[in-house]
């Protein structure tokens, strides 16, 4: 049962907002997903089109933890140099656990310290593809920094996790401690029931609070956004050029 502070107006505006704890559960779904946000290193890293259906999947399966959970979904930070998109912010009394998806397919080589991961493709037992990637622990440690900066959220109750949500990943070569797929990230959610609570009820409400106010994510900003990924695309493209 939601807690007193919880009130039908509060639901009722953020229905679209949140994939749990609200009425009418019905998580949003913004075509521009990962495509606004597949940008965010000199790399140049093309995150798959396929990212928009495991950010969409993580909504769904989010949707079945208890009450106190609280998802927050496509969050959009305007900065100076323009902007960053976060997949997901899970607020509950154990924390805020910013939630980075990824939705690559196969063997997934990577660990908490690198800053490249790789993936590797395999048919009929044998590697067919390796291709690598930006590491995405690194890559949420910008979010989380940008995160604080721009909200002011206490970094003490702060913590980054990655999911891949494809069914047909495999994590085992992964050596780090916050890297999950979809069932193991909300097996470990979930089991944060049974630990002694750190957020009140109070402080959880200024922290979803606190969020909303600072979401740019409309569709002029999300457009702005859309348009800073390409141009930050095309001088990466440029950049590898020269050399």
């Amino acid at each position: 049962m939601r807690d007193n502070w919880y009130n039908t107006t509060h639901d009722e505006n953020w229905n679209n907002k949140f994939g749990n704890n609200m009425s009418n559960n019905e998580p949003s779904y913004h075509d521009f997903g990962m495509k606004a946000k597949n940008m965010e290193t000199a790399g140049g890293y093309q995150a798959k089109v396929s990212g928009d259906y495991g950010e969409y999947s993580l909504k769904s399966v989010m949707n079945s933890l208890p009450d106190c959970f609280h998802l927050l979904n496509d969050y959009l930070i305007q900065t100076k140099k323009g902007s960053t998109q976060l997949d997901h912010i899970m607020v509950c009394p154990w924390g805020i656990f910013v939630i980075e998806t990824k939705n690559h397919k196969g063997y997934i080589f990577g660990d908490d310290f690198g800053s490249v991961w790789t993936q590797t493709l395999l048919q009929n037992g044998r590697p067919v593809a390796k291709n690598t990637f930006y590491s995405p622990i690194r890559q949420n440690q910008g979010h989380i920094r940008q995160l604080i900066k721009y909200t002011g959220l206490n970094p003490k109750y702060i913590s980054g996790m990655v999911c891949f949500t494809s069914a047909d990943v495999f994590l085992g070569n992964v050596k780090s401690s916050c890297t999950y797929n979809l069932e193991g990230l909300y097996q470990y959610f979930l089991s944060m029931t049974s630990y002694p609570i750190l957020l009140s009820n109070e402080v959880i409400y200024r922290a979803i609070k606190l969020l909303d106010d600072t979401n740019t994510n409309g569709y002029i900003n999300a457009e702005k956004h859309i348009a800073y990924v390409k141009e930050m695309q095309e001088k990466a493209q440029r950049k590898r050029r020269r050399y």
